[in-house]
């Protein structure tokens, strides 16, 4: 129906700003694509998603990918969905996107790539929050706010 053809072509629109962030990292391997087959027994119609992997020259499913992997596309995917609803939605501005966790799944080339395609969001006037253990995220952060818990009591700090 016209819902689904809908979808369709906001999920196009989504997946080419996606694709343009995934281009960034991991010397650009992965492309997110539309995919007509079904994960599991629902099918959705041509909503599902592939990954085509330049280093295997070949199409895999989005189930295949590891966990680092899984946080990078999912972080392209929310930041290309972002843009696409306020490019959508009469000028709406989203100026601040939280991100929990995800980043200590990361080796430490992807973990620079990651952080340097959210500078350069930063840098265009959004605030990214990053919710976090991860240590090298510290030293890559101006400002923090950092939560310590001492017997049973919890302390904040601004950095």
């Amino acid at each position: 129906g016209i819902e689904r053809y809908v979808l369709g072509v906001l999920l196009q629109t989504i997946l080419q700003y996606a694709n343009q962030l995934l281009r960034q990292v991991h010397d650009g391997r992965y492309q997110l694509y539309r995919s007509d087959e079904a994960i599991g027994r629902v099918r959705k119609s041509g909503l599902e998603l592939g990954i085509y992997d330049s280093y295997s020259m070949g199409q895999r499913s989005v189930v295949s990918l590891s966990g680092g992997e899984k946080f990078l596309v999912s972080l392209a995917l929310s930041l290309a969905t972002s843009f696409v609803v306020q490019s959508k939605n009469g000028g709406m501005q989203l100026d601040a996107m939280f991100i929990d966790e995800g980043f200590g799944s990361l080796d430490s080339q992807s973990l620079d790539q990651a952080i340097d395609c959210l500078i350069d969001l930063q840098q265009d006037g959004k605030l990214i929050g990053i919710i976090s253990h991860v240590s090298e995220l510290k030293e890559r952060i101006d400002h923090k706010i950092i939560l310590s818990r001492v017997n049973k009591e919890t302390y904040i700090s601004i950095e």
